[in-house]
Order: structure tokens, then C-alpha cells, then sequence
């Protein structure tokens, strides 16, 4: 999105620059004058001070002496170290809050002049977003949109394949920054648990946080359900008094995050008598939706609006009960903002849906849908959908969770094979996809072995393949009239779609 991860100053005095900040100690203290702040030392300058940051893979504090050499002379860390007094080392408790305190200073707090919404969840953040920015767009003309399948400022849009969903707290400044110039009010956010844990959103002015559902994903990094969960709590206790947050009050996780924000709470559901939004008499087949939306209470948007009871009805193209709560969701946060309700209703009605995401990408002799579905979550919304769909053989093309653990691909493949005689699934067709990912995506043969011991054991018929070429012209060649073609998995088959049409 902005590759230079570098906040460039005007020759600040390194003790109006730190003023405030809380600092355990100074080391060799002198008032230099900073030019740039960084907490990459591939990207030092001279009269930098660069902020050695503890991540999930890298310890910035191994490159002090590399930013020491390309021109550093004060240095912000959480370790002890030696110094031979050619620099200035502040010991911090925290590095990421430190520097997310520095870059908000710096860049005088823009996401406290932008109205932000940021979503968060185990699934639905990426569909949720992408409607509320479609809402925002239609009504006011022109919307930001940080998330996992691009970034965009009005009609610029910025992709970058090797990028955190949630980006480090310099570049979301850059960002912010970029959109009041470009007079850009509106921002939806999908906001990662990486990205909570390790403190990227740090000090970020939200206006309204949402909550889809947590459930098991990314214990590579959290280890355990619960931490995960305390990682996503984050966001809601960040909200003050005069923010909205909204919940899913279908998911049991609701239950705990309503008792630490201090922020008004909005809720919907489809189970759940008691949702301020409620969907009933829900209509679905291979078409798309239709259901009631029952407003329960009034709704008093952060503008003073207010929205009162009432029922209407909504009719989509997008498929499955999953994009009823990711309709609710973005409907909520709309009202809460203060756009007419119509207007919303008919913003949403409109919206026909992103990349990728229960997409279909052929529909004649055969139908072929293309999902990012890749933990036990979103596999069992997509097929919970499917099974209601008319066709012959199901056959599915599957992306293996590469440097996700055993774990991980081991409940997987129990949830394929269990669901595996209910959806008719004649042939499964895993990929490593090696020509098209990068290193933190790439599949482990071990990885693979314990998905497909498995997948045996049920009796399913099973090809592994190295490359997504190979899996797409595999499938292709076992689908026959009235099948369905089930595209599958994570970021190794976002191309799987381009590499069809050009067989098709």
C-alpha cells in the first residue's frame, strides 16, 4: 500500500518527540534533531530514530546495530542493551504503543477526523466490509476500505499480495492522512486479531466496531481459543462512551464482549429473539436471498438520528444464511452512522457481491463457485449452502492451510469427510499451489500427509497436486454435466478463477 514504512519530521528535537511518552529509562541522553522515525532498518536514514518492535517472526531488536550503521542515533527498544554512547537508547515497556503514540503525534491524529468502522471476527470481516463501503459509496459518493483483498481510497484502489490485513500503525497513518486530503470522511476497516495482539491499531479513533463470530482459526499464532478471543476483545475495549459497538447476538462470544465496552450496544440475529435487528421468514435457494428485517428498537445513530421500529423486506443475489449476518451487520452499522433507511435497504440490495467469496464464476452445463472458505467456520457456511443447490457430483478443489499447523488441516479434512456423502463429493482435489504463493502460505508435505490420511480413511477418492495449473485442468476434466465445481480454500487458488476462464 505505501512501501516506505518511514515518517519523515522536520528536524524535531528528540525531547519534544518523546515528551509524554512512558519511558522506563534514558540512556546517554542527547537533544538530537530527528529527521525520520522507522521501525524498519532496511529503511534508516540518517538522524533516524528507529523503534526496534518485537513481531511474530522478526525481533527488531537484532537490527540495531544495522540501523546504528545506516545513520540512527536514537534508538527505542524494551530490552536492556549495551551502549558505547554513540547513540540515545530509551527503554519502553511497550515499542508498538510507544511508536503508534509517536506516528499519531507526528501525523496529528487523522483517524480522529475520519469516521472509522472497523470489523472484526472469524469470519464474515471481508464480506461485512465491502458492504458497508458499497452502503457508504452509494450514499455519500465516495468511501475507504482497508482489508484482506485490497485497500482503497474513493475509486484508487491499492492491492498488495504480500500485505498484513491489518497493516503497522505508519502506514494506516499514511493512509488516513491520504484521505483527508483526498476529503474522504468514511473508512471501513477489517481489524485482524494479528493485528490487535500486536498492537497495530493502536490509538486508532474508532467510531463503530462490529463483531461477526469467533471460532477456531489461526492457532499458529494465538495457541489457544481463549487468547484468540482476548485478541478480538481489544477492539471493544478501545471504544469510549460515545462510540456504538456491534454484536452478533447469535454468537455465544457476545455474551462476554457486552460486559467490557463501554460503547452503546447494538445487536442482530436470526435465533435470537431479543436482537435489536432481527432476520425472519428467510427465503433462500441458488438465486440469492429474501427475508424480513425486523428493527426492534429504536436505533439513535451517532448523529443524533433516530431510526424507530419497523419491519421491511430485503432481497439479494448473495447466497447462504452466513450473508444474512453479514447483511445484518453492515444494516446496523449503516443506521448507526445515520443513513436513511431506504437508502440502505436499497444500498444493500444492490450490492451484488465480492471476489471470491461464494462466488459464481460459470453457471451452464455445470456450475463452478469459487469460495475463500479455509477454517472449520466458513467451510461448514459453505456447506450448509451448497447442500441445498441442485446438481449431480460435487467435486472440490481445495487449498491446504500452508505453515498453519497439523492441527489445523487435521479438522479440515474431519469436516470435509464428514460432510463429504451429504453433498455427494465424488472427487477431492487438493493443491499446494506452489507457483503462486509466498513463503508464509506455503504448504508443509506434513501438512499435507495428515489432511489426506484422513480424507482416505473416509473413503473419498483423493489427488494431491503441487500446482493450482495442474488441480484446475484435474478438476476440470472430472466435471460433467449438472456437477458442481467447488473452488476452495485460502490465497493459493485467488487465481484458480483467471486460470478457468481461459479453458472455459
Amino acid at each position: 500500500m505505501f512501501s516506505n514504512p518511514l515518517v519523515d519530521l522536520n528536524e524535531l528535537l528528540l525531547d519534544e518527540l518523546i515528551r509524554g511518552l512512558d519511558i522506563i529509562e534514558i540512556d546517554n541522553f542527547q537533544n538530537w534533531e530527528i529527521d525520520h522515525v522507522t521501525d524498519n532498518s532496511k529503511n534508516v536514514k540518517a538522524n533516524s530514530l528507529f523503534v526496534a518492535i518485537k513481531g511474530f517472526n522478526v525481533d527488531g531488536h537484532q537490527y540495531i546495530n544495522e540501523a546504528i550503521s545506516q545513520g540512527a542515533i536514537a534508538i527505542i527498544g524494551e530490552d536492556k542493551i549495551e551502549n558505547n554512547k554513540d547513540f540515545t537508547y530509551i527503554r519502553v515497556k511497550n515499542s508498538r504503543k510507544v511508536l503508534a503514540e509517536l506516528v499519531n503525534r507526528v501525523y496529528d491524529n487523522p483517524s480522529h477526523k475520519l469516521r472509522i468502522i472497523g470489523v472484526t471476527g472469524t469470519t464474515g470481516k471481508t464480506t461485512t466490509s465491502s458492504m458497508i463501503d458499497h452502503i457508504i459509496t452509494d450514499i455519500v459518493g465516495s468511501s475507504g476500505l482497508i482489508g484482506t483483498l485490497y485497500n482503497k481510497i474513493g475509486t484508487e484502489y491499492l492491492y498488495d499480495p504480500t500485505k498484513c490485513t491489518t497493516p503497522d500503525i505508519i502506514t494506516l497513518n499514511k493512509f488516513f492522512t491520504k484521505m483527508r486530503k483526498s476529503k474522504t470522511d468514511y473508512l471501513t476497516m477489517e481489524v485482524s486479531s494479528h493485528g490487535l495482539k500486536l498492537d497495530r491499531v493502536w490509538g486508532v479513533d474508532y467510531d463503530v466496531g462490529v463483531f461477526t463470530n469467533l471460532s477456531y482459526d489461526h492457532m499458529e499464532f494465538h495457541k489457544s481459543l481463549e487468547d484468540y478471543y482476548q485478541s478480538k476483545e481489544r477492539l471493544f475495549r478501545y471504544l469510549a462512551e460515545d462510540k456504538a459497538a456491534v454484536f452478533n447476538l447469535d454468537d455465544k462470544y457476545t455474551n462476554r464482549l457486552v460486559k467490557i465496552t463501554e460503547a452503546k450496544i447494538y445487536t442482530y440475529s436470526i435465533y435470537n429473539k431479543h436482537g435489536d435487528i432481527k432476520a425472519e421468514d428467510i427465503k433462500m435457494n441458488q438465486n440469492g436471498l429474501e427475508f424480513k428485517i425486523s428493527i426492534n428498537r429504536d436505533i439513535i445513530s451517532n448523529l443524533g438520528k433516530m431510526v424507530h421500529p419497523t419491519v421491511l423486506r430485503l432481497r439479494t443475489p448473495l447466497l447462504g444464511y452466513h450473508n444474512i449476518y453479514n447483511i445484518l451487520a453492515a444494516f446496523t452499522t449503516a443506521l448507526i452512522l445515520g443513513f436513511p433507511l431506504l437508502k440502505v435497504k436499497a444500498a444493500l440490495e444492490s450490492f451484488t457481491g465480492i471476489r471470491r467469496r461464494m462466488e459464481v464464476i460459470y453457471d451452464q452445463d455445470f456450475t463452478i463457485i469459487d469460495d475463500f472458505a479455509h477454517n472449520p467456520a466458513s467451510l461448514t457456511a459453505n456447506f450448509q449452502t451448497i447442500k441445498s443447490f441442485d446438481y449431480n457430483d460435487l467435486i472440490m478443489v481445495h487449498f491446504l492451510k500452508g505453515r498453519r499447523g497439523l492441527q489445523a488441516n487435521r479438522l479440515n479434512a474431519q469436516l470435509i469427510g464428514k460432510w463429504a456423502k451429504r453433498l455427494n463429493l465424488a472427487d477431492l482435489i487438493t493443491t499446494r499451489a506452489e507457483e503462486e504463493v509466498i513463503y508464509k502460505n506455503k504448504v508443509l508435505l506434513e501438512e499435507e500427509a495428515v489432511f489426506t490420511e484422513i480424507i482416505r480413511n473416509k473413503g473419498i477418492n483423493i489427488k494431491n497436486t503441487a500446482r493450482l495449473q495442474e488441480a484446475i485442468e484435474l478438476a476440470l476434466g472430472k466435471t460433467k454435466r449438472n456437477d458442481l465445481l467447488l473452488i476452495i480454500g485460502g490465497p493459493g487458488l485467488d487465481r484458480a478463477a483467471e486460470l478457468i476462464r481461459e479453458y472455459l
